[in-house]
């Protein structure tokens, strides 16, 4: 083993402060598996108050709303086409090309009168 300044240096655990075993991956900075999903489940937690993981939209409901206030108002004040990006022009085009479905109450479906019953009343 080589000796240096370093040696003596012991590495604890971010999560629980325990010393890390010499069996972990050299790069570790949690003790166990355990702790290493308690990071992650931490880690996750903050990102989430932040915004979505998925599609990096607001998160909280003060920041959903003021997003959706936002988008509404892009709706109906778009930008000229000259502060687009090629991406933003491209969706803006695909967007008037395909309007979203208009949505309601679902028609009631009709019952269908079976064949010989139709013949026997002519």
């Amino acid at each position: 083993m080589r000796k240096d300044a370093f040696s003596q240096i012991t590495t604890h655990c971010v999560m629980c402060g325990t010393p890390i075993p010499k069996d972990r991956p050299k790069q570790a900075i949690t003790c166990s598996a355990e702790c290493s999903l308690q990071r992650k489940n931490f880690r996750r937690s903050k990102q989430d108050a932040r915004e979505c993981r998925y599609c990096r939209r607001p998160s909280t409901p003060e920041e959903r709303s003021r997003y959706l206030r936002w988008r509404k108002h892009e709706e109906k004040n778009p930008p000229p086409d000259a502060e687009l990006s090629p991406g933003e022009l491209a969706e803006r085009e695909y967007r008037k090309a395909n309007p979203p479905k208009k949505r309601g109450p679902k028609p009631k479906a009709t019952p269908e009168v079976p064949v010989e019953e139709a013949e026997v009343a002519d």
